[in-house]
């Protein structure tokens, strides 16, 4: 089994994520703010892609669901973009 974009996506959003929380139990706090945003970042492009495939294949979430997740990663990747910008680490 062949994994497409939307998976490999899937994959690197959450070592994303997973890399973010590590670095912020490190101490290195604004790294893991940064790195979570680039994690949410490309959950948006997944979600994103994920919109398109379900219009066209069956899809256990419908288009307006994956909208729905999509602004919420969006939202994410902001959020954490404005932590990041005013120096505010994760957990602090």
């Amino acid at each position: 089994m062949a994994l497409d974009t939307r998976g490999v996506f899937a994959i690197i959003a959450g070592l994303l994520m997973t890399a973010a929380l590590l670095a912020a139990r490190t101490e290195r706090r604004l790294l893991g703010t940064w790195i979570m945003t680039l994690g949410f970042a490309v959950a948006s492009l997944w979600s994103v892609m994920s919109i398109f495939w379900a219009q066209s294949n069956p899809s256990v979430l419908t288009p307006k669901l994956w909208i729905t997740m999509a602004s919420m990663a969006a939202a994410s990747t902001v959020y954490f973009g404005y932590m990041g910008l005013h120096g505010e680490g994760l957990g602090e």
